[in-house]
Formats: structure tokens, C-alpha cells, sequence
């Protein structure tokens, strides 16, 4: 493991904080992404918990609640690591799963889902057999149309 604990401070954990939230995570996952990719870049090597501890500062009970939320979104892999002597329970070794690209296009695939969610919504209200449905009807087809032309944008970017 190279030392990166410089390089996780200041620009580059705004940077990697952006990035977390991009994803839907909270921004205190920044430090960890950006330790997992550092180190990915500099030396190859798979980080255990410790070391994402030594390197965020952060707790054993924080590092492993972003670690689980990282692992359960498909940006890290984690696996046994068997050459580890002693007894007891073998640590758990993580990488990062794919590159940045792959990672970014998970806030572009959350963004679409929120968009057809939002959607979805304006299709029950104009299903819904109410008087006061005529009374804001212009209000639906402005969101409705604001909506779908994002929507409409945002696949044209992603399919270039």
C-alpha cells in the first residue's frame, strides 16, 4: 500500500465527496472512494479495512458502512484474503470493481430512474378522476414536458 493519506486530503476528496453524491451516497464516502482509486492507480494493491481506516481517519464502524454501501452498489468487490496467517477470521480484501467511467455512469443511471419516476408520478395524477386536476393542468404539461425533454437529452448524451 503506497501512502496516498496526503493525496486524499483537501482537492481530491472534494473532488471523490462530488463523486459520492453523484452516486447517491453521502459525501463522507468521497475519502474512501477516493483511497480505493488512488491506491488502484499507484500501486494495484487490494485494501482491507484497516486501511481504509489509516487512510480516511475514519472509524472501523464508518469505514465498513461505506465499504457496504460501496459493495452493494457494485463499485468494490471484496474477498477473503487466504494467505493470511493466524488464527481467526480472515480479513476481507477490497478492490475497485471497473473505472471511473463505470462508476460515473451509475449517477447518470440514477439520474435517469428519478426522471422516469417522476414520470411515473405525473401519469397517476392525470389518471386520477378529480375537479381539481383541470385547475393546475397547465402546471402537469409544463413539468411533464420539462421532464421528458431532460430525460430525451440525457439518453442522447449517454447513446454518443
Amino acid at each position: 500500500m503506497g501512502e496516498t493519506n496526503g493525496l486524499i486530503k483537501g482537492p481530491m476528496t472534494r473532488l471523490f465527496e462530488k463523486v459520492a453524491r453523484w452516486i447517491g451516497l453521502s459525501p463522507n464516502a468521497g475519502p474512501v472512494l477516493a483511497a480505493f482509486f488512488l491506491e488502484q492507480y499507484n500501486s494495484g494493491e487490494k485494501l482491507s479495512s484497516d486501511d481504509i481506516c489509516r487512510m480516511t481517519g475514519y472509524s472501523r464502524a464508518n469505514a465498513g458502512l461505506i465499504v457496504s454501501q460501496l459493495e452493494a452498489l457494485g463499485v468494490i468487490d471484496g474477498q477473503r484474503d487466504y494467505d493470511q496467517t493466524g488464527r481467526g477470521r480472515k480479513r476481507v480484501l477490497y478492490t475497485i470493481n471497473g473505472n471511473f467511467a463505470d462508476i460515473f455512469e451509475l449517477g447518470v443511471i440514477g439520474i435517469q430512474d428519478r426522471l422516469n419516476g417522476i414520470i411515473r408520478d405525473l401519469d397517476t395524477i392525470e389518471n386520477l378522476d378529480t375537479s381539481f386536476k383541470s385547475s393546475f393542468g397547465h402546471l402537469l404539461k409544463e413539468i411533464r414536458k420539462a421532464v421528458e425533454n431532460q430525460r430525451e437529452e440525457l439518453q442522447t448524451t449517454v447513446m454518443k
